[in-house]
Order: C-alpha cells, then structure tokens, then sequence
C-alpha cells in the first residue's frame, strides 16, 4: 500500500505525493493552505484516495478550487470524482478543457485508443462528469484568489496541449508547470521533454518556455516530479534538449524502428551525461515512447506540409 506523503514547501504550500501507478515521485500535486484554499492537479481518479489522505493529514476537509494544468488523464482523470468528494471545491480549468471535463466521453475514448482499455483501468481508473456549474473556466490573465492579498497568476501554454495553462504565485516565488516544460525528477533533474500528439508544436513549446522563463520564478514546481530551484536552468535546458529530440526524430528512417532508436538514444545521453541507472530507469518508466515519438513526427509532417 501507497504511503502518503506530504512536504511542507513553507509559505502555507505543501507538496502532497500522489501515489499515481502505486509508486512515490510520479506525480505532485500542491496544495495552498491559505484562507482561500486551492489544490493544483488531482490526478487519475484511482489516486483519490492517496489525495484525501493526505489532506486530512493536514486536517483539510474541503478546498475552494482544484484547478488542473491541462485535462490529460495523469492530472484531471479524476476531476469528476474529486467535485463529488469535495462539494464546496470549484474545478479549474482552461476553456478549451472544460467541455471535456463536463463530457469526458470524447477524451476517454480518444485515450483508449492509446492505452487500450486493460490499460486504462489500471493505470487511471473511471472518469465522471464535472457538473457544468462546478467548473471555473481560466484563461490567460486570470486570477485566483488565495486570501490574504495573495493571488495565482495563470498563464496560457499551449505547445503540449491546446488546453494547458501554467499557475504563478508570486510570494511563494512558485511557478506549477504541468507538463508545458518536460518532466524532471529529484535525483537527476534531466529535464526531458514531453511531446504528445495531437497538439505538441516545438515553436509554441518554445515561445512558452521563453514567456515562463521571463517571469524569473523562485522555483519550478513540476507534476512528474517536484520543485526545481534553478529555474533559468531547467527552462534553458527544456529548450535545448527539445531542439535535439526534435532534430534526431527528423532524422530517422520513418518505420517501426524509430521508437527503439529513440529510447536507445535517449538513455545513452543520459549515461553519457554520468547520470546513474536508478535514475535512468525513472526517466525510462516514465516516458511512453511511442508518444513522444508520434507527437514529433506529426509536428514534422504539419511542418512539412
């Protein structure tokens, strides 16, 4: 069984492991404690109960919002849930996102056809519908009020999905970049790239890391997984190492053997870098290549005309 687990980040932000797959560093969820409480990411619906743990732990019986960085299962799959378990809770999200929070059919099947339907269940679990009425619609320049004088910037980031937006706070010196900059975890830090399709665009990708970047965050809170202090590190090296990935698929032969040559590739970086194998395979069973692969080669095609 899943030990819950919750870090306290100072300035009344905690940093709450969810559990996601039945392993620790998969993926953060944050919390704000504040008069106005608000909860960034609720995962998969199968890691709710890891999610209420860890709130009553914190003797946190309901939030004012649980706002979401885009509507990919690993961060909202359990958007639905979450409104049924926390009724006074507001469900954020971008406009682009909130229909299919509201119908998440479309969304369901469209990952389905990725993970298979064994799949789906046992690695995000059922979604349900988000009341119409429930949900808080967010866009670029929005605002979410915490108390206290205290606010949430939001940002628009497309380039990984049409409907991802970024969450800023300026007294924690936070910025929660959901999967708009890559995924890096605690021991290496790597930052690797995420590339899915149908949407991933490497030039909106780095319009967005060079806006995000400006902002000169005091860390980098990521959902795969933590914070990162050096944050003009990991947005100069999220845009380089996309820049090589980008390169190398364009330059394989196009058959079933790119995905292979890009993993192998890859990981040989990473051992050529000195980073050890423990970290290595957590890059590695966090990485569906396929994915990456697919959302790079569409990119191209579109490129390409």
């Amino acid at each position: 069984m899943f030990e819950v687990s919750v870090t306290d980040l100072g300035d009344s932000l905690y940093m709450i492991d969810a559990g996601m797959h039945g392993e620790p560093e998969r993926l953060a969820c944050y919390l704000f404690d504040t008069p106005n409480r608000v909860l960034i990411e609720c995962g998969p619906s199968n890691v709710l109960g890891n999610l209420t743990a860890a709130l009553e732990s914190l003797g946190i019986d309901d939030v004012a919002a649980m706002v979401v960085t885009h509507v990919h299962l690993d961060h909202a799959g359990g958007a639905g849930h979450f409104a049924e378990r926390y009724p006074g809770a507001a469900i954020g999200v971008h406009q682009a996102g909130a229909r299919h929070l509201a119908d998440p059919e479309r969304l369901w099947n469209s990952a389905e056809r990725i993970y298979t339907p064994e799949g789906m269940a046992r690695l995000w679990g059922p979604m349900t519908p988000v009341p119409e009425d429930r949900l808080l619609v967010l866009d670029e320049g929005s605002t979410i009020d915490l108390g206290n004088g205290r606010l949430i910037d939001v940002m628009y980031t497309p380039g990984h999905a049409k409907h991802h937006i970024v969450f800023a706070e300026d007294a924690s010196g936070g910025m929660f970049v959901g999967d708009s900059v890559g995924i890096a975890f605690p021991h290496g830090h790597m930052v690797q790239p995420v590339t899915p399709p149908p949407d991933f665009s490497e030039p909106v990708v780095v319009e967005q890391l060079r806006r995000m970047a400006a902002r000169e965050p005091g860390f980098v809170g990521f959902a795969h997984y933590g914070v990162a202090a050096d944050s003009g590190r990991v947005f100069a090296e999220a845009e380089e190492r996309l820049g090589e990935w980008v390169s190398f698929v364009a330059s394989l032969a196009g058959d079933e053997s790119d995905v292979d040559r890009m993993r192998s590739w890859v990981l040989d970086t990473y051992r050529a870098e000195g980073v050890d194998e423990e970290t290595i395979d957590q890059y590695d069973r966090n990485t569906f290549w396929p994915m990456q692969v697919t959302g790079i080669r569409r990119w191209l095609s579109l490129r390409e005309g």
